[in-house]
């Protein structure tokens, strides 16, 4: 096959690595069809205020084998971001929290965030029930026969938990697996871009960025505002046909398939003809997308001191059973506003602040109108900092969505709790292409969900980009 045709669903990270990688090796007919107005997928940088927001993928997360970084690094286009845990931690009665026994579960937390939980726990267990046991065996056997931190041992449990929802984008954190195959990448874990966002790493990708006059994509390579309804391929043939939602049928020697593990989810009974494949089902089953939501929020003037960076929220039995808050959802009694979580400050973007919310409530938060979005948030900054600050009226709030959108069905995925496996792990099998009965892979998988060992990340689904790209140009003959 000389001219082979390749179809790219999904306009995302991963799609466009692979896309570029096809035509740095003279793979020409190359077509990505993407249902949104805009590529990027999961990353969304905004032009707001004096620079940029973030709406989606935030950091670059480690250095040594990590594929953004690798990209960037000579770039001068990334910088340290605020530290995890950073910040000052505030009880609801007003008052900050710096005490031993904060600091020492500040570490607890960053120990887990960087994979430092005793692996030998791990095995059948989730996330929460790991972090319980480290956290009952060292935090509160020091402090348990302490009657003065009686009541804020228990509450530093559920501080704990919504930290880690924030990191894991889970509902709860006994929904995912604390076994694991993911791979911290070393160095610096919270590395922020540089203004225009994360969406230079697109640039680079294209080859744009720097110079650009050096674009490898061409525009008239992606079509937006593209959905795809169908994907037929047989095993008997070797072409693939993909129907899009204006009823339009391209035919490709290749498809890859991008969009995220939640969209595969919602769609796979009628997206796929024939239908996958048990073993993908399975993998399917195991897996699953949850939520993290940011709110954008600007204030029209500076309230807080200089070196002040973020703000964490840590609510006591007794404020949390008594929020007067009544607008919008509960969770078991609990107003919504109890899951947000913590606010931190946008670097070079005067009086801009990013609020993280975690927690089981988030599709029904992402409902929310903005006016009852913003005074909920308002009603927990006033009650957590008033007493130390003249905490200014919230100007504009932006919300993200990523639950609630059909294009995305979610943040990102993990591994559901006693769904681990090794060997070939759900996430390999989650790349595994579609092959007709001379071996061909017809219909290709990448995406953040399908890496064993980066997954949830932007490194993750650049890897699978590249990595289906290869399979392509093996298959046809050629390095990459």
């Amino acid at each position: 096959m000389k001219n082979p045709s390749v179809i790219i669903i999904g306009a995302g990270v991963a799609g466009i690595a692979a896309g570029t990688k096809l035509l740095e090796n003279s793979i020409e007919n190359v077509l990505i069809l993407e249902a949104e107005d805009r590529i990027g997928g999961r990353i969304h940088s905004m032009e707001f205020g004096d620079s940029f927001v973030e709406l989606g993928a935030e950091y670059c997360h480690g250095e040594k084998n990590n594929i953004t970084y690798e990209l960037a690094k000579d770039l001068d286009v990334l910088e340290p971001g605020v530290e995890p845990m950073d910040e000052h931690i505030y009880y609801s009665n007003g008052s900050k929290l710096d005490c031993e026994f904060i600091q020492e579960l500040r570490t607890l937390i960053l120990d887990y965030q960087i994979n430092e939980i005793d692996n030998n726990n791990t095995k059948g267990n989730s996330i929460g029930k790991c972090f319980m046991q480290r956290y009952n065996s060292t935090v509160l056997k020091k402090y348990g026969s302490n009657e003065e931190y009686e009541q804020i041992l228990k509450e530093g449990v559920r501080f704990a938990e919504g930290y880690i929802l924030m990191v894991e984008g889970t509902f709860s954190w006994e929904d995912s697996s604390a076994e694991s195959s993911y791979i911290v990448c070393e160095g610096d874990q919270s590395l922020v871009w540089k203004k225009p966002g994360y969406k230079t790493l697109l640039d680079i990708l294209i080859g744009s960025y720097p110079d650009s006059n050096k674009r490898k994509l061409p525009h008239n390579k992606i079509r937006l505002n593209t959905k795809v309804e169908k994907i037929c391929w047989d095993q008997k043939n070797n072409t693939v046909r993909v129907i899009t939602s204006d009823k339009i049928c391209h035919s490709a020697d290749y498809v890859i398939f991008t969009p995220s593990l939640g969209v595969l989810k919602q769609n796979k009974d009628t997206l796929f003809h024939p239908p996958l494949p048990l073993s993908k089902q399975e993998a399917l089953e195991a897996t699953d997308m949850g939520g993290v939501m940011k709110v954008v929020i600007r204030f029209p003037e500076k309230w807080w001191k200089s070196e002040d960076r973020a703000f964490s929220f840590f609510w006591s039995d007794e404020d949390l059973n008594r929020i007067d808050f009544t607008e919008g959802p509960k969770s078991n009694g609990v107003s919504w506003v109890a899951q947000f979580r913590d606010i931190s400050q946008v670097l070079h973007n005067a009086n801009v602040w990013i609020g993280w919310f975690g927690g089981d409530l988030i599709p029904e938060i992402e409902k929310l109108s903005n006016d009852v979005l913003k005074r909920g948030c308002q009603y927990v900054l006033d009650k957590f900092l008033s007493r130390d600050y003249d905490v200014g009226n919230i100007d504009t709030i932006i919300a993200t969505k990523w639950c609630t959108s059909p294009n995305f069905e979610g943040a990102y995925s993990y591994v559901k709790n006693g769904k681990y496996k090794e060997n070939l792990t759900y996430q390999e099998e989650l790349g595994q292409p579609l092959r007709n009965d001379d071996g061909k892979p017809m219909v290709l998988f990448a995406g953040e969900a399908t890496s064993s060992t980066h997954y949830a990340t932007v490194h993750g689904a650049i890897e699978t980009g590249f990595r289906e790209a290869k399979r392509i140009l093996e298959f046809q003959g050629r390095s990459s």
